[in-house]
């Protein structure tokens, strides 16, 4: 990842992030989130854009983390959630 350390990183990105991550589903993200699937897409394609990383292998069916998604769900996790 190959980001400047100083800035955060925007919570709805995130948000969308964690949420494939958790459920390993771009439909079921948006669902959880009432957002359209696209949206969701655009946000991660987002995020990954500005990390300079993939975040997830996009299989037909099915969503599985990268090894630099893996690091950002460990590191979200750890912070407190701004709800």
């Amino acid at each position: 990842m190959n980001r400047s350390p100083h800035r955060a990183l925007a919570v709805g990105p995130l948000r969308a992030f964690e949420a494939v991550a958790r459920r390993a589903s771009f439909s079921a993200a948006a669902e959880q989130l009432h957002l359209t699937q696209p949206a969701i897409s655009r946000q991660i394609t987002g995020l990954e854009d500005e990390l300079g990383a993939p975040l997830f292998l996009r299989g037909t069916r099915r969503v599985e983390l990268t090894v630099a998604g893996t690091s950002l769900l460990r590191k979200s996790a750890s912070r407190p959630t701004m709800r």
